[in-house]
């Protein structure tokens, strides 16, 4: 009949109950946590609560909440106060060791030093140019030429014995200087030595903080760019790497771990050791290239003493 029939349509079209398959009840996979995320206290974070600029300027001051400061009560959950204060006292000394002092800026002391090694080492190129030219300087310059020539040494002088008991390396007797046979390459390694001794004493200084033990590796050009107003210029000495321009003043410089040092026991302002120590390198560089050795010969330029970027002071030729 019609109407059967219109029943038998409208359970067709009713949607068909689906019986739910109940969800077996599993354990929740066991989690196995390795030493080092154990000793995670903290979760890490894509973004940072501050930026790194705003955290390096500051972090040096951070300390743990105390009662003194108007706190009614301070509590600790997770560890006691003395631990707390333990565990933020490791975390900024190690970051002291790898974060540079954004807002350090050269002291008096440096910006003295720097002026009196400038009229110093002026003087001294002045002086040295003086000799060349003097008559007395043109004919021991001629006799040692022509006793080379011969194979001969000739006449010793003061400049030749001991350069440590040098007393006045501007004048060792009849006006000579101690650095009569400098040339491009020897004063541009004593401004090196000099700016590198320099630095560090200086960020000790100024810096002033016991927990950080000196110019890491990693941040010296930062320093030596804020010190000097200049780049380091690794082309105009020749080398392509930090620790190969070290070498080249290792009497003088030295990184003890990858903290800029020396081995010198000197005043910080003792220009004339660093001279000495260039007149002793000199010798002995020249010792070696006559005996045939080519790898002691240097690949100093004119611009060495410029700033890498192009900017700052140079040499003065003779």
């Amino acid at each position: 009949t019609k109407e059967e029939k219109k029943e038998e349509e409208k359970k067709e079209a009713e949607p068909m109950e689906v019986e739910e398959e109940e969800e077996e009840e599993t354990e929740p996979p066991a989690v196995t946590l390795t030493d080092e995320e154990k000793n995670i206290n903290f979760a890490p974070k894509a973004i940072p609560d501050m930026t790194a600029a705003v955290m390096n300027k500051s972090f040096a001051s951070f300390s743990v909440p105390e009662k003194a400061e108007g706190f009614d009560e301070v509590r600790y959950e997770w560890q006691k106060a003395s631990e707390c204060k333990a565990y933020l006292s490791k975390w900024m000394l190690e970051k002291k060791k790898t974060t540079r002092i954004e807002e350090l800026k050269p002291g008096q002391w440096f910006n003295d030093t720097l002026k009196s090694f400038t009229e110093k080492f002026t003087a001294w190129q002045a002086k040295g140019k003086a000799w060349t030219e003097s008559a007395e300087g043109k004919a021991k310059a001629e006799a040692k030429k022509k006793a080379e020539e011969k194979g001969e040494s000739a006449s010793e002088s003061k400049a030749d014995g001991d350069i440590f008991s040098v007393e006045d390396v501007a004048d060792i007797g009849n006006g000579e200087p101690l650095f009569k046979d400098f040339g491009l390459e020897d004063w541009a390694l004593l401004n090196l030595r000099f700016e590198l001794f320099t630095l560090q004493h200086a960020f000790a200084k100024d810096a002033n903080d016991a927990d950080r033990p000196g110019v890491p590796e990693q941040h010296l050009f930062f320093y030596y760019n804020r010190y000097f107003k200049k780049n380091v210029n690794l082309k105009g000495y020749g080398v392509d790497k930090l620790v190969d321009l070290a070498l080249l003043v290792k009497d003088s410089i030295t990184f003890e771990g990858d903290i800029l040092s020396t081995p010198l026991d000197c005043e910080a302002d003792d220009f004339n050791t660093l001279l000495k120590q260039t007149e002793l390198a000199r010798r002995e560089r020249q010792r070696r290239l006559d005996a045939g050795d080519e790898t002691s010969r240097l690949k100093i330029t004119a611009d060495a003493m410029k700033s890498g970027g192009g900017k700052g002071g140079g040499w003065k030729k003779w």
